[in-house]
């Protein structure tokens, strides 16, 4: 197996590049389609898609679901092919997915499901108070979102996972103490720790926290468990143990909070100041949904960014954090190319890639940064601790 100089498999990193270059391809043409959708639906297709819906005289609530439903499933027909080829289809040529088509369309059935019942109760939430409140409703969208999302972050792990996910506790008892002992180390407590498995449906291997309050734990996938050193693991849950210790997931979840209040106040003022120029009766007209969204979707898209720079912030300060109380960079070095050239992800992006998509440091640094590190002295008391 030939290596770069970081340690990457070389083979597996250009099947890495590839497989992005094809997904970044096909995501300008997703675009590029949802576009067009929603430029024609805001100059004609939304008001004649309401005109239709009120032929048939019902009363106003059931016109409403009517419309969402079929402005769901317009967006759904579109959606579909790009879900199945960049899905299905490459995850499968790849030797990523081990799903078969089967058990990959049940999930989207479930997928759909949540999307249209979340769509109908959304977008008829928004309408009525756009009718209640035109000058305020941005406000009150805002209060009950953070509300819906709080109770979905503490439902998760519990209730919308196990929809597509088996999971149980971490059955390996020699991996569990070896937690146990971390988490006493780094005086984080232990709100548990999870084995999904992931198996059944992909070779990916990952961890993460998950859930709000009481539900909050650590999930690890089986394929990290049984694919992985018990060292290489533990980097990894060092790792998971400083998102707990800095309550990353309820810092993350405040300050998105704040940014979607941001935009929400300056959606309302567009949407209040330009829809009457693309035809909308009114300020609560049905028809004015899909511009409403495509204005949401324009304005936070300066924020994206600056969110995915917050994030591998702290996900940087996680790595410093794990390899300060592990004093282990080998095998978090070990475990970090593993991690990249298994689940195909690309170690070296080009800078407005990483700019735009990623999430985490990129392999390279993860590597680089394990590499200059240096224990601290007189113990793991590093900044990270």
């Amino acid at each position: 197996m030939a290596v770069d100089a970081w340690g990457f498999d070389s083979e597996r990193q250009a099947k890495a590049h590839r497989l992005r270059r094809m997904r970044f391809r096909l995501s300008i043409v997703r675009s590029a389609a949802i576009i067009v959708l929603v430029v024609g639906l805001v100059a004609v297709g939304s008001a004649s898609l309401r005109d239709a819906v009120a032929s048939f005289r019902w009363p106003s609530w059931a016109s409403t679901i009517l419309f969402l439903v079929l402005l769901f499933l317009i967006f759904l027909a579109v959606e579909l092919p790009f879900a199945y080829v960049g899905g299905h289809r490459w995850e499968t040529t790849s030797g990523l997915s081990s799903q078969s088509f089967r058990g990959w369309a049940k999930d989207l059935a479930k997928s759909v499901g949540l999307g249209l019942g979340g769509s109908i109760v959304v977008g008829s939430v928004v309408l009525w108070l756009l009718s209640a409140t035109p000058a305020w409703w941005w406000l009150v969208a805002w209060v009950l979102g953070v509300l819906v999302s709080a109770i979905l972050g503490f439902l998760a792990p519990v209730l919308l996972v196990p929809l597509f996910y088996r999971f149980r506790p971490l059955a390996d008892a020699a991996l569990r103490r070896r937690f146990e002992a971390l988490a006493a180390k780094a005086k984080v407590p232990i709100l548990g720790v999870f084995e999904l498995r992931a198996s059944e449906k992909t070779r990916r291997s990952n961890a993460a926290v998950m859930g709000l309050g009481p539900t909050r734990r650590v999930i690890v996938t089986d394929t990290l468990v049984t694919g992985f050193t018990p060292e290489e693991v533990e980097t990894v849950l060092a790792h998971e143990l400083a998102h707990q210790k800095y309550r990353d997931p309820i810092r993350g979840f405040v300050s998105g909070s704040l940014v979607s209040l941001l935009i929400l106040f300056a959606v309302s003022w567009v949407y209040a100041s330009t829809y009457t120029i693309v035809g909308i009766r009114s300020v609560a007209d049905m028809a004015g949904l899909p511009f409403l969204v495509a204005v949401f979707s324009i304005l936070a898209l300066p924020f994206r960014p600056l969110e995915l720079q917050a994030s591998r912030s702290r996900e940087a300060r996680a790595d410093r954090f794990s390899l300060a109380l592990t004093r282990d960079p080998t095998n978090f070095i070990a475990a970090m190319v593993k991690l990249h050239d298994l689940n195909l992800g690309v170690a070296d992006p080009r800078p407005w890639e990483k700019w735009l998509f990623y999430s985490h440091p990129t392999g390279r640094d993860r590597v680089e940064m394990a590499r200059a590190f240096r224990p601290p002295i007189g113990g793991a008391r590093g900044e990270s601790l």
